[in-house]
């Protein structure tokens, strides 16, 4: 190996994360349950406020805008459905199921997303600020050019999601797969992406100055990159 690749993922694994600590959903004391009529669309739109929603499906519906804050939803369906606009504040998802889920905007502020199913789920313009997602199915996302502030990945199958352009900078991505998943022109300055599963993973070496990874990693980065290691 060069030199210039030598000192090029020392860098990444020397790197120091800028991570600040994600803060979790200010969520209320006691909710007011609500029932699967409550994801009957009023006036084009859905509006969860301080609410608990278990076992409801809302599925292949089309509504202006999903609004949720200070709520907890737990195994609710909304597979297949279409939003102008999904805006989350202060809100816990635990099993539940948005795949195919369209929105052509969708805002994120102190959201955890636990076990759930993501699968196909694309926006055209995304802003995620303090989210977790864990333990969840994004393969095939469609999350180009989205920003994350302070967000965090675990145990995640991002395979073949579409990172493009996505803003990245100090996001961790531990211990997911992705496998295929597009991250060209992604800002990853800072991203921790130990324990994950980089094979096959579609990547410049402009777009992983910055990046920290461990050595069996550097190694796989290397072999993507064409490098002979000798």
């Amino acid at each position: 190996m060069g030199q210039l690749a030598r000192n090029y993922i020392l860098r990444m694994k020397q790197s120091k994360s800028a991570v600040r600590e994600r803060e979790q959903p200010d969520l209320p004391a006691e909710f007011e349950a609500a029932t699967a009529a409550d994801l009957v669309p009023d006036g084009g739109a859905i509006r969860l406020d301080s609410r608990q929603v278990e076992d409801a499906a809302w599925v292949d519906g089309k509504a202006g805008v999903l609004h949720l804050e200070g709520c907890v939803l737990r195994r609710v369906r909304l597979a297949g459905s279409e939003f102008g606009s999904v805006i989350a504040k202060d809100v816990r998802l635990v099993g539940c199921d948005l795949a195919n889920v369209r929105a052509h905007r969708l805002n994120l502020v102190r959201v955890e997303l636990i076990d759930c199913r993501f699968t196909g789920f694309a926006t055209r313009a995304a802003d995620c600020r303090d989210v977790l997602v864990q333990d969840s199915d994004l393969r095939f996302a469609q999350l180009a050019g989205a920003l994350f502030r302070r967000c965090a990945f675990a145990s995640t199958d991002l395979t073949e999601a579409d990172l493009r352009d996505a803003d990245l900078t100090s996001v961790l991505l531990r211990g997911c797969q992705l496998t295929r998943a597009d991250l060209r022109q992604a800002r990853l300055r800072g991203a921790d992406l130990r324990q994950s599963d980089l094979e096959e993973m579609l990547v410049g070496i402009a777009d992983l100055d910055g990046a920290i990874v461990d050595p069996a990693q550097a190694m796989v980065l290397a072999r993507l990159m064409g490098l002979q290691i000798r």
